[in-house]
């Protein structure tokens, strides 16, 4: 996120998402694919920051610090709400970490090793275990369909190898993973 001020420094944003209520794969087969629990809940569109960290789930000094302004340059940027409502937007995420209206969920989400018990409940805590397990059964439940990747980058076809080669041993797929990203 670009300051405003040439020679300021703004802020980056791990993952920026937005995930919309009714999103559903596979939906006229027999096996429609089921998101994760952290979404499809309230039908309204979510709107995601996320950090990732290799350790602790936390967040960074611009979605926690109001005085840097980053909540409301990223707001601006997605472009979902009318400029009027921005700063107020802005100081309840601050505050809250959450923000909601009739359409919309704005939720900050964090991705580490382990949760952190300092964090708000209203912050999104994934572990890399969880991740992982999701993929894994994910993969494994829909083989057939996700066997056709050749367009997915090396992430994806390392993890669907994986996968496939921890097809009965889920634990080991997710340690052998984890063992990775600490290297």
């Amino acid at each position: 996120m670009h300051h405003e001020r040439r020679g300021q420094e703004g802020t980056d944003v791990d993952i920026m998402a937005v995930r919309f209520p009714f999103r559903t794969e596979l939906a006229l087969s027999n096996k429609p694919m089921v998101d994760h629990d952290v979404f499809n809940r309230g039908g309204k569109i979510d709107l995601i920051i996320a950090e990732v960290k290799l350790g602790l789930c936390n967040l960074n000094g611009p979605w926690t610090n109001p005085e840097r302004g980053n909540m409301r340059r990223v707001l601006y940027a997605i472009g979902a709400f009318n400029r009027n409502q921005i700063h107020q937007i802005a100081r309840t995420l601050y505050e809250n970490q959450y923000f909601e209206d009739d359409q919309y969920r704005f939720r900050l989400f964090t991705v580490g090793k382990t949760k952190n018990e300092e964090l708000s409940n209203a912050v999104v805590q994934l572990t890399w275990d969880d991740i992982l397990r999701f993929i894994h059964e994910r993969f494994t439940a829909y083989k057939y369909y996700k066997a056709q990747h050749r367009q997915w980058d090396r992430t994806g076809q390392t993890l669907f190898r994986l996968v496939d080669q921890y097809h009965d041993k889920q634990d080991e797929f997710v340690e052998t993973i984890i063992q990775t990203l600490q290297a």
